[in-house]
């Protein structure tokens, strides 16, 4: 989820944001047992009375049954590859079919049984989550965590963007490298708002927005590619951290809930966390973060780290509202990332925690924004920008992910995060420690890394 913040001219402006959501209204992740379909007839190719035949043993349709009628709204079985992850169709004829479906169907072996459940606006979606664990026929049923990206808009003047052009670059030492390793046999996968391909500072390899529009609503996902990979040699002389082979995966919607806020596309984002590992990514961006755990999410980040891809995630801006543990980056085998400043302390926005592995600089970063304007995004946030957040901070240590492989391919996702945290430089802040909650290991330090 994505919230404009207050203008910094506003008496408002220092105000305690709006209590983020923890779940998503009206969806549920739900997990089917495969024998669940054992003996059910071929789903694929059936025809809508053959789907309204199929019946369910009692134990997996009686918690839905005093809901079905009235509030489900759609069953979708998320990696059925004859559905490519959209609904089956409406839920009050086909429940059962998509439950067999995403068993009979699945892209992967591993993946088979999980369906996303979209409730009316009134349902009791807890009621039903709870009622659905009891039944011998579901793995699992859990209410779909909310993630936002995690970036605030910068406070800076907004005209002026070369106040504080790439001091990113020279906080992580990027310019003591010489040779810059060549990453451009690295595929790096960027899950986000989207990207705007046609920015002259950007190369993308291949975007997938399949649930969505190709337009970058938000900007967010292009300001975070432009951080790992802007071309040089432009108007403002912007450039990214490394060449690589830039891959763009849009995992939010074109149009905000109800309340005005972006939210991560539950089904997008599942489906992109699969395609990046069959894609092949050795490393993907993160810049997203939420406080509630998701078992469906922390099964297919684990199944990219086994793929051998290396999984950066931020931390989080919330330090000032409770400091709360954020996922992705929290998972086992993720890079947390927090964010520090201009003083190399850290920001005071970036949360803190044991998961940490380092900072990177994440206040008035510069980088890409779409070239045109939208609903969310005026003149002033087109072109080129500074923003602040750890969603700026993680790509920083995502292109020193890329760096690294291109210079060892045969590196796995442990040592990376191992070589990046152990090279990290050590700050005043954490008073001579190797380790800190705030800091992690340090900042980022790509050249001793690549030393």
């Amino acid at each position: 989820m994505i919230r404009p913040l207050p203008d910094p001219r506003s008496s408002s402006a220092a105000a305690t944001p709006p209590r983020r959501l923890e779940y998503v209204p009206g969806l549920l992740v739900v997990r089917v047992h495969e024998d669940v379909a054992r003996g059910m007839p071929r789903v694929a190719g059936a025809g809508p009375a053959a789907l309204r035949r199929i019946r369910l043993p009692t134990k997996v349709l009686a918690p839905l049954a005093a809901l079905r009628r009235r509030t489900l709204r759609e069953v979708t079985p998320v990696f059925s590859r004859a559905t490519h992850g959209r609904p089956l169709a409406k839920a009050h004829t086909s429940v059962q079919a998509a439950f067999v479906t995403s068993v009979q169907d699945a892209d992967e072996a591993d993946l088979r049984g999980i369906n996303v459940l979209r409730f009316s606006d009134d349902a009791e979606v807890e009621r039903a989550a709870r009622e659905l664990r009891g039944s011998p026929g579901i793995q699992y049923a859990h209410r779909v965590p909310a993630r936002w990206p995690a970036a605030r808009k910068t406070t800076l003047p907004a005209n002026d963007p070369l106040l504080n052009r790439q001091w990113g670059l020279r906080a992580i030492r990027w310019f003591d490298l010489d040779p810059l390793p060549d990453a451009r046999g690295v595929r790096v996968g960027v899950l986000d708002t989207g990207v705007d391909a046609k920015h002259p500072d950007l190369r993308v390899s291949r975007y997938a927005h399949d649930r969505a529009s190709a337009e970058d609503v938000v900007g967010h996902g292009t300001h975070v590619a432009g951080i790992i990979a802007a071309r040089s040699n432009n108007r403002v002389s912007l450039t990214g951290i490394c060449r690589c082979a830039l891959y763009a995966y849009k995992i939010f919607g074109d149009e905000p809930a109800e309340d005005g806020d972006y939210y991560v596309d539950e089904v997008a984002y599942q489906r992109a966390l699969n395609q990046a590992r069959r894609d092949g990514m050795r490393v993907i961006n993160l810049s997203i973060g939420g406080t509630r755990f998701s078992r469906t999410e922390e099964l297919l980040i684990g199944r990219l780290v086994d793929s051998g891809c290396v999984v950066v995630a931020a931390m989080g801006n919330e330090y000032v509202e409770g400091n709360p543990t954020e996922y992705p980056a929290a998972y086992e085998g993720v890079i947390a990332v927090g964010a520090s400043n201009e003083a190399n302390r850290r920001a005071p926005f970036s949360n803190t925690g044991r998961h940490i592995a380092l900072v990177a600089p994440g206040t008035n970063i510069l980088s890409t924004l779409p070239m045109r304007t939208s609903a969310y995004r005026d003149e002033q946030d087109t072109e080129y920008n500074a923003w602040s957040g750890t969603s700026m901070a993680t790509p920083h240590v995502t292109a020193a992910a890329a760096l690294v492989l291109a210079r060892d391919p045969k590196l796995s996702p442990p040592e990376v995060a191992n070589l990046l945290s152990h090279s990290a430089r050590k700050l005043p802040g954490m008073r001579k420690a190797d380790f800190t909650q705030a800091y992690g290991h340090g900042l980022l330090d790509v050249s001793a890394a690549l030393a």
